[in-house]
């Protein structure tokens, strides 16, 4: 499913800023930046490539190694604009030795996105406020995650990691989670005073 024109447009500015903070401050940390979609069903991506002539799209594996991820609308820029780039083998592009801006888009399996990388990155993950991280039984933020508040969106933050995960879910999935874990306790205490009957009977 594609995103809609209001993901578009929000991803196109996000899009702007990271890459005048990138291609303005090329000696700076490596950055990524990700957006997931209102419908939480892909996400799109801002990667900082430096001094580099070839990229692997990949994903964290059963293992957690680095496998490689299927992506599409693969867009390379730097200060001059688009540039060319060729697709040597499965999930991977090659191009001039230099420094880019690397936007592309993903789909997601569940409500869940992780990403790898072979260098250090700052990353920022963009998830919609109708989606929450904070239950555990539901949500994750992996390690050195931190979240804010930013006018639509749930902004989470890593600071110098190679791997990042976020699970997420909506309003209704934590009211089903409530409504599940209330009938159990209700069995639980029916079935408990019950035992306590039959075994008061008992000692009388």
């Amino acid at each position: 499913m594609q995103p809609s024109d209001r993901d578009r447009s929000y991803i196109a500015c996000i899009a702007l800023c990271l890459a005048a903070l990138i291609l303005a401050a090329p000696t700076a940390a490596l950055h990524a930046e990700f957006s997931i979609y209102e419908n939480g069903t892909g996400y799109s991506a801002a990667v900082e490539v430096v001094d580099m002539n070839r990229y692997q799209f990949t994903q964290p594996g059963i293992l957690g190694e680095a496998v490689p991820a299927t992506v599409r609308d693969v867009r390379l820029t730097n200060i001059s604009g688009d540039v060319a780039f060729e697709t040597q083998k499965e999930s991977e592009i090659t191009f001039p030795q230099g420094d880019y801006l690397l936007f592309y888009e993903g789909d997601l399996d569940g409500n869940s996105f992780s990403a790898i990388f072979s260098t250090p990155h700052n990353v920022t993950v963009n998830l919609p406020l109708h989606y929450d991280s904070v239950n555990p039984l539901l949500g994750y933020v992996s390690q050195g995650g931190s979240s804010q508040p930013e006018d639509n969106y749930t902004v989470i933050t890593w600071e110098d990691t190679r791997y990042i995960e976020v699970r997420f879910y909506d309003e209704l999935r934590e009211i089903i989670l409530y409504a599940f874990g209330t009938i159990w306790i209700s069995v639980m205490v029916i079935l408990l005073f019950g035992y306590y009957v039959m075994r008061s009977k008992k000692q009388v």
